[in-house]
């Protein structure tokens, strides 16, 4: 569908298009159709992120049964763009019902009770805000519709609306159409406001696999391709993970079932929560920073809460919503847990082949205390860290390894906060890795279990050798208070020394 460099598309008052069976007739003609809503309320809709407002126009297509969608890139000739086009295989839109649904934002026929379409697909969305989420992309939006009219013939029409007059939407006469044709909508947004090159990068196709995951694994016959690349999550899922959540309770005693799935991926992206309707189709994105080593993941909070802030404009404010929020901590909490888990198994593998070269340097198969468990469980996954992210390590040789590894057992024990000089200094563990650990240690209550006797065993060595200093006759005559035992107090505790050691010593 996409157009030779140079060419460009007519504007709707233009003679009518033939491509595609082309509609007949000398001249469209026209009616103008007010949008009977606030002109920031629909401001509110175009300011959708580039994925998030083409995502939107292919839900419209799969929500009216399109089994292929196709998204091309127009060039304008000088390697830039010149228009977007949108095109699908669906019903279309009646043309006694393209008034109504395009003056009212909210109007879509998704609301009049319909829960899935014709085919018996999960409808996305009900309020019909998505066709003006293209204005995110451009200044000029063209609709060319072909459908079935009561008595089987194809007719066509075309709408048409500027962002500069957003408020007035153009409506041609219909037209039977002449020649070979299909059903369906082609969306062509012109004016583009950026080149928007990321839509059809690798990033760009990952974050629409990311969105239209769920739905394209219910739904395999149909095919989504943006500038030739079919998006198809199969191939780049790795896994999936189902977990229930407890129900959530809004402000009016409703409760509402909640679910979490999550998708881990063959290949990077950038970790996402996503809120989603109880089919598990996304509305929302949530910002939030997970830190859990390499793993790669999608996960979809699924609730119809969700659902219901969305129709009554709240969604974009799920932080101010009690109950949701509670849901969505409960969510960040299992997707920690689970990556740890993994992260875990994983470390317990390459454990075992330590424990064959003989170079764990921990003994035994049990840890004896709490404090050696937490030691011997953040070696582990520092330790596998550490060698993903070092060839050298993974090749060296056996005394080597076993150097090594002691080295990082002795910053642990220790200290956690130890490791960084070792990890940068002696392993030069890259700057993203270094980085990606020190936040998975921040996190991780075991590191502070370790810190926390670490510091408690130093304080208890220095009041007994404290004791030893003020109490032993021979020892006290030749310490001198001052210029060796407060500042000796001070590096140890990073208080004043004066009142405290005039204490111990009034208190004996």
């Amino acid at each position: 569908m996409a157009t030779k460099a140079g060419a460009t598309r007519r504007p709707l008052s233009s003679p009518p298009l033939r491509r595609n069976g082309g509609v007949s007739g000398e001249k469209a003609k026209m009616q103008i159709i007010p949008v009977e809503v606030q002109s920031d309320f629909i401001e509110r809709q175009t300011k959708a992120q580039p994925t998030q407002a083409l995502a939107e126009l292919i839900w419209n297509a799969l929500d009216a049964d399109a089994s292929r969608v196709s998204v091309e890139f127009d060039e304008d000739g000088l390697g830039g763009m010149s228009a977007i086009v949108i095109s699908d295989n669906g019903d279309g839109i009646p043309y006694s019902d393209a008034p109504e649904l395009f003056r009212n934002l909210g109007g879509s026929w998704k609301i009049h009770g319909a829960r899935a379409t014709k085919r018996g697909r999960m409808l996305h969305g009900q309020e019909g805000r998505g066709r003006f989420k293209a204005f995110a992309l451009g200044t000029v939006v063209d609709w060319k519709v072909t459908y079935k009219d009561s008595d089987g013939r194809l007719m066509r029409y075309e709408v048409s609306i500027l962002e500069s007059d957003i408020k007035q939407v153009r409506i041609s006469d219909e037209a039977p159409v002449s020649g070979p044709a299909e059903t369906g909508v082609t969306v062509i947004i012109g004016g583009p406001k950026r080149q928007f090159a990321t839509l059809a990068s690798d990033g760009g196709l990952q974050d629409l696999a990311e969105i239209f995951a769920i739905y394209l694994k219910h739904y395999r016959d149909v095919m989504i391709e943006v500038a030739g690349n079919r998006i198809d999550p199969a191939y780049a899922i790795d896994e999936v993970w189902e977990k229930a959540l407890p129900d959530i309770i809004d402000e009016s005693g409703i409760s509402h079932e909640a679910s979490l799935e999550i998708i881990g991926w063959r290949r990077q992206t950038k970790r996402a929560l996503y809120l989603c309707n109880q089919q598990g189709f996304p509305l929302s994105q949530v910002e939030a920073r997970f830190h859990v080593g390499d793993f790669q993941f999608s996960a979809y909070l699924k609730s119809s809460l969700v659902s219901r802030l969305q129709q009554e404009n709240r969604l974009d404010l799920a932080e101010m919503v009690p109950a949701l929020q509670t849901s969505i901590d409960l969510a960040r909490d299992q997707i920690k847990l689970l990556y740890r888990e993994r992260a875990a198994e994983r470390a317990r593998t390459v454990v075992e082949e330590w424990k064959q070269r003989e170079v764990y340097p921990f003994d035994g198969d049990e840890a004896e205390t709490a404090v050696s468990k937490a030691e011997r469980q953040i070696f582990d996954i520092v330790a596998v860290t550490v060698q993903d992210a070092t060839p050298s390590l993974r090749e060296a040789s056996t005394p080597e390894l076993a150097l090594h590894l002691r080295l990082l057992k002795h910053a642990i024990e220790r200290s956690p906060t130890e490791l960084q000089k070792i990890l940068q200094e002696v392993l030069k563990l890259p700057p993203r890795t270094h980085a990606k650990l020190a936040n998975l240690l921040e996190e991780t209550s075991l590191a502070g279990i370790i810190s926390a006797v670490g510091v408690v065993t130093d304080r208890l060595k220095f009041l007994t050798a404290l004791e030893a200093v003020l109490f032993d006759p021979e020892m006290s005559q030749r310490l001198r208070e001052r210029t060796q035992l407060h500042k000796s107090w001070n590096r140890t505790h990073g208080c004043s020394a004066k009142n405290t050691i005039s204490g111990l010593a009034t208190g004996h």
